[in-house]
């Protein structure tokens, strides 16, 4: 499997940045994205040959245009963003919600001077404090599109909270998690806005594009979702500039601390970002995450993008998926056991693989994560199964396989339905349930389907469902029009196909 993959030069941090604004006043009108021609020559780059044409379709997607500041102190972030929203419902709209998905930790992202369309806005925060509703004075019509502005600002924790410690700042590493007001999905059933849950990952988007600058200490190595397409330095500050798209999300990590090595299989260059004193695991997780990307690759398609990045950060999770970078627990990279008799590489090396896989089953596929967090997860760890087994063969992918049971041994095995929401569960059913019986379920169909089919299925699966969102529904049709058999039963022992399967 080691064919194929290009070793590049070790590179210090990130490549290329732009021109610094005050950031003391509103947004500056952005140049707007006027036909399919301009969203080409913004976005083209950062995608692969086979993927420029998925553009086609999206002209009416999100776009966000944020500056961010990242003070000399590293943790204060001042920011503003503007974003065209355009309403793709079949009916008029007289609001639009934003995620503050930092406010789970507590009150650490503050939003300022709302506007629609260049006037001042109505905007209150419910769903304790991690959603920003806007008030839309003349209601958006179906094919409308309104431009919404906002500054923001924040002091990111030094200790973890909520979400996994995912936002956070320690050890000289900021790692920002959904640090700006993001739009969620809104469907038949509505928003998708609710009050936090104890379990699952809140994120739950449109396919969207981002255009990004950075004003940051020149010290810093900046690790972003998307490319940098600007650099350059002024009185001792770093301005980049990152554009990407299609995607979930955008993320930054940065630290003085980080060194890095590449590698490019096919059209894409993967870079693993490590403190200098874990090089050498970090170079394992690089050849880790190459191997599984043309495993993954291979079996389910493309990955669309030209550029992934693994980079180490402190959290309380294992890891965490982000378009396009692929973030790893920190304590994992050293060398000592963590919590266990296990070195910590040991789960760094399935983490890496369950991470890379969620770039299909996450960013190019999305599914609610609070309602059917089974689904991305679930097919995540089944890919970690393929990925030990096509890599190290039969058995490696069979005790894979054995510390599935092992999860969900801790609820004794009980019956509990995967299908269910992510708050139904408790902190361990959770555990046991979705990464336990969920990718027990996906080699339980592999079984009923046989495993051509199956994979025929889930890279039909991703094709037909790339940048889009999808339910358990679509998930069980499309499955039973490949083997052309009925998985009704399968469904209603595992799944559970009540509520689900709407």
């Amino acid at each position: 499997m080691a064919a194929g993959l290009l070793l590049l030069a070790f590179l210090p941090g990130c490549a290329l940045p732009t021109e610094e604004s005050s950031l003391t006043t509103a947004v500056e009108e952005p140049a707007r994205v006027a036909n399919l021609a301009d969203l080409l020559a913004e976005y083209q780059t950062y995608l692969i040959g086979e993927f420029r044409d998925d553009l086609v379709g999206l002209e009416d997607a999100p776009r966000y245009d944020i500056e961010i500041r990242i003070s000399d102190d590293i943790d204060d972030i001042s920011g503003l963003m503007e974003v065209e929203y355009t309403n793709r419902q079949g009916e008029a709209l007289q609001e639009v919600y934003f995620r503050l998905f930092p406010n789970m930790s507590g009150d650490y992202l503050r939003v300022d001077n709302v506007q629609v369309n260049g006037e001042a806005a109505f905007s209150e925060a419910p769903y304790l404090n991690t959603a920003l509703r806007v008030r839309l004075d003349d209601a958006l019509q179906p094919g409308e599109s309104v431009i919404i502005s906002m500054s923001f600002s924040q002091q990111v924790p030094s200790e973890m909270g909520g979400n996994y410690g995912l936002y956070i700042y320690q050890e000289d590493i900021l790692a920002l998690d959904s640090f700006f007001p993001i739009i969620p999905v809104r469907d038949r059933y509505g928003w998708h806005v609710q009050d936090p849950q104890p379990n699952a990952d809140m994120i739950f988007t449109e396919a969207a594009f981002f255009k990004v600058r950075v004003s940051a200490p020149s010290e810093l190595v900046l690790v972003a979702s998307g490319i940098e397409v600007n650099q350059m330095e002024e009185d001792g500050r770093r301005i980049s500039e990152f554009v990407g798209g299609p995607q979930r999300d955008f993320y930054i990590a940065a630290s003085p601390r980080f060194s890095s090595q590449s590698m490019q299989v096919g059209g894409t260059i993967l870079t693993s970002y490590f403190p200098e004193e874990y090089r050498e695991t970090g170079e394992k997780v690089l050849m880790s995450a190459a191997q599984a990307f043309i495993i993954f690759s291979e079996s389910y398609g493309s990955y669309p993008y030209t550029e992934l990045d693994l980079v180490s950060t402190p959290m309380q999770a294992g890891g965490m998926e982000y378009s396009g970078v692929a973030a790893l627990a920190l304590n994992q990279y050293r060398p000592e056991p963590p919590q266990s008799d296990m070195p910590g590489t040991v789960f760094l090396e399935s983490a890496t693989a369950h991470e890379v896989a969620h770039q299909w089953f996450f960013n190019q596929v999305m599914n609610d994560p609070l309602q059917e967090p089974w689904l991305d997860e679930g097919l995540a760890q089944y890919l970690t199964y393929i990925y030990y087994r096509d890599y190290y063969g039969a058995e490696a992918g069979q005790r894979y396989i054995d510390s599935w049971q092992a999860r969900w041994m801790r609820v004794d095995y009980a019956q509990i339905p995967i299908g269910l929401p992510a708050g139904s569960y408790s902190p361990v059913e959770y555990s046991a349930i979705i990464y336990g019986r969920a990718p027990l379920f996906i080699l339980e169909l592999q079984k009923e389907m046989g495993e051509v089919a199956i994979n025929e299925f889930l890279r039909e699966y991703v094709n037909v469902y790339r940048w889009q969102t999808v339910n358990s529904a679509q998930f069980k049709t499309l499955a039973e029009q490949r083997c052309a058999c009925d998985l009704t039963a399968q469904f209603e022992e595992w799944v559970d196909g009540t509520d689900t399967l709407r």
